[in-house]
């Protein structure tokens, strides 16, 4: 059998000599117009990835050179051919990420280019907002001398896949007799399911091995699928299941950490060298913990002790802050404050620990992010006065911050969730405890200092454990 590469390069020129019609169950051929002259043929590949800035500088008002063509030097640290000297262009997916608009507006464009300084056109291939990643394929014509350029109007992060290429040949649809595309169409084993009816999707048991999936928390990983860490009660472990595909129908499950009771309340996130990085609650010694994973699916990891000064570690998020390192907020139940740590290092082997909120018992139900001024950002419980309160980092590092009570409505602020909205401010959803519904607090500027609250449910006892994204 032909390979999937070869196969599908002939399925695009036979396109290009026949149609193919579907009618009373039977696939036909149909006989079209012969023609000849040079065609791009596409060529797809496994995807592989050529930039990645987030282990650098970010792009800031400025142009971006990468050679695509030939022997080139990948994040991985490896050289590899990916696409050959003369292919003509390349299919991309460019994702944008830590993006930060130039006032009103953020885009990246992608242009053919023999060097940096090079007059990008005046169009966009990638419009983002700040702090909102977001991608885009393309297909981008190579320069003479096999590159491309990435202009960015603001500053971003730019993650670049190569998907495929495309290159020139003398195309004669003659070539392909009707014996050949009768070999192509048998050969293909599975073309009766390319023609079976799409069923809706059903749910997934990720792991069924004993009682697991408690204080679930899920991120996209660097390769595009799903990652999840959980906790483990009948073993009392820390796992992580990664996804073999975007919907998740089939994964590997790794056990991270079994060192005594171990794996609650955890989150997790992506750090810059593109592998997991987890936060939990060690729950034998009361201690914070992080797991950093060494590759993207976090078969193998290493664990660090973050903070054990006292029953520490409950309720713990965390985010990758502007310096590239992990940060997370967490509960100090011995003192009933909530704690921040800085990580000093991507995979947070060393940190620094600072109060954020001592002002009673405070800090339960902790959920981080960075805003668009860069500085972290908390949500969390007062559980003094069963608020929902916001601290707002003035710093990168969170050394200091201003808290800001947003609902004092009766029991409110459990089980909060903050993310940054399309117009740069943070929105939270949380339960009201009190009458038993969900809401959601919109801030109305970057720091929440104010902010509108609204009940999306009340349809009976409903608003726990919640999660917002945008």
């Amino acid at each position: 059998m032909a390979s999937t590469a070869n196969l599908r390069t002939r399925w695009a020129a036979i396109g290009a000599a026949c149609a193919v019609t579907l009618g009373g169950g039977a696939l036909g051929i149909v006989q079209a117009t012969v023609s000849t002259g040079d065609r791009a043929v596409y060529v797809p590949i496994s995807p592989v990835r050529v930039l990645d800035t987030r282990a650098g500088v970010p792009v800031t008002n400025g142009t971006l050179k990468v050679v695509v063509e030939g022997a080139i030097n990948l994040p991985s640290g490896s050289t590899q051919v990916v696409v050959p000297v003369d292919a003509s262009a390349v299919a991309l997916n460019i994702t944008v990420t830590e993006g930060q608009k130039n006032g009103q507006y953020g885009f990246v464009t992608a242009f053919p280019c023999t060097s940096d300084t090079d007059t990008p056109p005046n169009a966009s291939s990638l419009n983002f907002e700040s702090n909102v990643d977001i991608a885009n394929a393309m297909n981008v014509t190579t320069s003479a001398n096999g590159s491309i350029c990435l202009y960015v109007y603001g500053t971003a992060d730019l993650i670049v896949d190569i998907a495929g290429y495309y290159i020139d040949h003398n195309h004669d649809d003659r070539y392909y007799t009707e014996t050949e595309v009768d070999t192509a169409l048998a050969s293909k084993a599975d073309i009766s399911s390319l023609l079976a009816p799409i069923t809706p999707s059903l749910p997934v048991s990720i792991d069924s091995v004993g009682n697991v999936g408690y204080f679930t928390s899920i991120t996209i990983g660097t390769n595009g699928n799903p990652i999840i860490s959980y906790y483990d009660s009948s073993n009392l472990d820390l796992k992580v299941a990664a996804c073999h595909n975007p919907t998740c129908t089939t994964s590997t499950n790794t056990t991270i950490d079994s060192t005594g009771d171990v794996g609650s309340y955890t989150s997790i996130t992506i750090g810059t060298n593109g592998n997991p990085i987890i936060s939990y609650l060690d729950g034998t010694n009361f201690d914070l913990k992080v797991a950093a994973c060494t590759n993207p699916t976090c078969t193998t990891s290493t664990t660090t002790t973050i903070d054990s000064a006292g029953n520490v570690g409950g309720d713990t998020s965390i985010t990758i802050g502007t310096n590239g390192y992990p940060i997370i907020s967490y509960s100090d139940d011995t003192n009933g404050n909530l704690k921040i740590a800085a990580c000093t290092n991507a995979t947070c082997t060393e940190s620094d620990k600072y109060t954020i909120d001592n002002a009673g018992n405070v800090g339960q139900y902790t959920s981080i992010t960075v805003g668009t001024n860069g500085y972290p950002i908390i949500s969390y419980l007062d559980a003094t006065n069963f608020d929902l309160k916001v601290a707002a980092c003035t710093n990168a590092t969170c050394t200091s911050s201003t808290t800001t009570t947003i609902d004092n409505a009766g029991s409110v602020g459990w089980y909060t969730s903050i993310t940054i909205g399309t117009n740069g401010n943070p929105i939270i959803s949380y339960r009201d405890l009190t009458i038993g519904d969900l809401k959601v607090a919109a801030c109305t500027n970057p720091t929440c200092t104010t902010s509108t609250t609204t009940t999306i449910d009340s349809a009976g006892n409903v608003g726990g454990d919640t999660s917002i994204t945008i």
